[in-house]
């Protein structure tokens, strides 16, 4: 998990502060860009015997009692302001924040430091609609494809790394396979952990989960979302990605035992 210390997303208040000043669809998009790649500080408050990703987030009411998740950009923002609203300060990127919003339906956006003027609103429609950017950034980052009609991420210069564990967590292949089972036409899974750098640790690597499917994934985000979150007491801190199995993911798929087959009905 990324240091609070270290997170800063300068260039994210600098788009939305411009974003003010001229509500063009240029400074939406780069909004739009920043939000997708930024990881955002929230509170929440400490439970004890829990890890930092399960404590409740803290939440602010706006003046008709409406409630919204509170994300910072650094740590420099939160200032005094933490003191009355938790603890802990957790990084989590926008697709965890929605997470929040898939269990809170009271939730009616978020606020991007709300104690800073200006700030940035977002409602929960536009919340979701960045969320499933940020998966097809995501699983075109490690295709090495740029999604259609999405801000194409930065090169980091690391080559990306897919590698077949000798066996999974506890709980992982039971609870995978109760998900994808309801899923009639998904025949078969493999999944993988994500290299992203020589000398990262395993406990901290992302999960890709390939899928042989009878019907495109897309339109089916939400399921899948869900799915791999069903799986976050067995993986911790980390992320699953779900994509379609292709031609450039052959030599893993024939190499490694698939971790869900469906049962073939019997009559």
């Amino acid at each position: 998990m990324e240091s609070v210390k270290n997170i800063r997303n300068d260039e994210l208040v600098k788009a939305y502060e411009a974003l003010h000043t001229d509500n063009s669809k240029e400074r939406q998009a780069a909004v739009t860009r920043q939000m997708v790649h930024a990881v955002f500080l929230l509170p929440v408050t400490p439970v004890k015997g829990k890890l930092p990703e399960d404590f409740p987030p803290k939440v602010l009411k706006n003046e008709q009692g409406q409630m919204f998740l509170p994300l910072f950009t650094d740590a420099g923002r939160v200032g005094k302001a933490i003191a009355g609203l938790g603890d802990v300060l957790l990084p989590i990127d926008i697709s965890d924040a929605y997470a929040y919003f898939v269990d809170k339906p009271e939730l009616r956006g978020l606020i991007v430091n709300p104690f800073s003027k200006p700030n940035l609103v977002c409602v929960r429609p536009m919340v979701e609609n960045l969320a499933k950017l940020w998966s097809r950034i995501k699983t075109a980052e490690l295709n090495n494809e740029t999604p259609e009609a999405a801000p194409r991420p930065q090169s980091t210069g690391q080559q990306v790394k897919l590698l077949v564990p000798k066996e999974y967590p506890d709980g992982v292949t039971f609870t995978l396979s109760a998900g994808l089972k309801a899923q009639e036409d998904i025949e078969k899974a493999w999944m993988c952990m994500v290299q992203k750098a020589p000398d990262d640790k395993p406990e901290e690597r992302d999960w890709m989960v390939i899928l042989q499917a009878g019907k495109p994934l897309k339109g089916r985000e939400e399921i899948f979302r869900a799915i791999g979150q069903s799986l976050s007491p067995f993986l911790p801190k980390r992320n699953v990605i779900f994509i379609e199995n292709n031609a450039g993911m052959n030599g893993l798929t024939e190499q490694a035992m698939p971790i869900y087959v469906r049962e073939s009905k019997t009559v």
